[in-house]
């Protein structure tokens, strides 16, 4: 089974293509498919939707799927991790609205005025994430809720508990702790999620299709771009942060991975 991840909280992309042009596949994070245009069909979990324009398809980790086009077709895919949400899921509320990904439908049925309003609200997020602003972050979070909250009222919300898998929590500590090198060795993660050292890389690759360590690299190398770009900070300091030995050390790195230099990086996309 071919495996997605994603090496950030949160990101958009866009499909705009004839035909679907990934085999099935399942991901380690949460999705949300907005389509923009087109019909077809969406096979989730070998169920079978139809799905046209304003249409929103809804998944948790672990589900499986795939696109049959039946036209030219163009999807906005909203995804995330958990922790993207860390400061909403204090409230019970929202926690509660969470669970609405664990509802069996995967495709979100909406009542005429709701559709309505989750289609603006997603292309508000959809604009939104083109921006770079102070309350950019606030605003996506918020906007997501709400979807959440108009779909939950279409229809009665079953409280399902999200079922608890263990490459959830250690995606999650990852996150929590990507600048604390130290936390992140294979033995300190083994012994923190109570999995023997020599099965730890095992598991993880099974459960994600990438090693921890290349893992690890990729998720901080993403999250460095971003700051390199959007944030005022220096090569120097991210290397610090990040828990490089030197900027030299992380300018190579960052090239093997991005296959330019970080000015040069950071020279094509201004922010």
């Amino acid at each position: 089974m071919h495996i997605r991840n994603l090496s950030q909280k949160f990101e958009i992309s866009f499909v705009i293509k004839d035909s679907w042009h990934l085999p099935v596949h399942k991901h380690t994070h949460y999705e949300l498919q907005f389509i923009i245009k087109g019909s077809g069909q969406h096979i989730i979990n070998d169920q079978t939707y139809n799905y046209k324009k304003g249409d929103l398809f809804i998944l948790p980790p672990q589900d499986t799927h795939f696109f049959i086009f039946n036209e030219r077709t163009a999807i906005g895919v909203i995804k995330f991790h958990e922790g993207f949400f860390e400061d909403f899921l204090q409230d019970a509320d929202f926690k509660q609205l969470l669970t609405r990904f664990s509802s069996p439908n995967r495709k979100v049925n909406l009542s005429g005025s709701n559709r309505e309003q989750v289609i603006k609200l997603m292309e508000l997020v959809i604009s939104e994430h083109r921006k770079v602003t102070a309350y950019q972050n606030f605003i996506i979070k918020s906007s997501l809720a709400l979807v959440l909250a108009l779909m939950s009222k279409d229809s009665e919300l079953n409280v399902v508990p999200l079922k608890e898998e263990k490459i959830q929590t250690i995606l999650n500590f990852i996150d929590q702790h990507i600048t604390e090198k130290r936390l992140l060795s294979i033995p300190k993660m083994a012994e923190q999620f109570n999995i023997s050292k020599a099965y730890f890389n095992q598991y993880f690759t099974k459960a994600t299709g990438s090693t921890f360590k290349k893992y690890v690299q990729t998720y901080a190398l993403n999250l460095i771009a971003h700051q390199l770009v959007h944030r005022d900070k220096t090569l120097s300091e991210l290397a610090y942060e990040y828990g490089y030995s030197d900027e030299s050390h992380l300018s190579n790195a960052f090239k093997a991975h991005f296959g330019v230099s970080p000015s040069a990086f950071k020279n094509a996309n201004p922010a």
